[in-house]
C-alpha cells in the first residue's frame, strides 16, 4: 500500500492556481528542502490528480482588472454606437 503524500503548502497551491509552475517548484523546494527533481515530481503528481480548470465568463473578468476594463470599454463603445444609430 503506497504511503500517502502530505499535501502541498498553501503558497505552492496558490502559485499553481495562477499558472506559475516554476515559482511553485521553487517554493516547494524551499519549504520542504528537497531537490528540484523531487519537487517537479510532486508538482506533476499533484497536477495529474487535480487537473487545473480554466476560467470562463465572469471568472476571467474577476481575476484581472485589465480584462474588466476591456469589457467595460467594449460595453461603453457598443452603447455609444447604439445611441448614434438610433439618434
Amino acid at each position: 500500500m503506497p504511503a500517502t503524500e502530505e499535501p502541498l503548502p498553501r503558497d505552492v497551491l496558490l502559485a499553481l492556481q495562477e499558472d506559475r509552475r516554476t515559482e511553485a517548484i521553487a517554493l516547494l523546494r524551499m519549504r520542504e528542502g528537497i531537490s528540484e527533481e523531487e519537487a517537479e515530481a510532486r508538482i506533476d503528481r499533484y497536477l495529474e490528480e487535480n487537473p487545473p480548470t480554466r476560467l470562463r465568463g465572469a471568472g476571467i473578468i474577476a481575476r484581472s482588472k485589465l480584462n474588466a476594463l476591456i469589457w467595460l470599454g467594449l460595453i461603453v463603445i457598443m452603447a455609444l454606437v447604439y445611441l448614434l444609430l438610433i439618434g
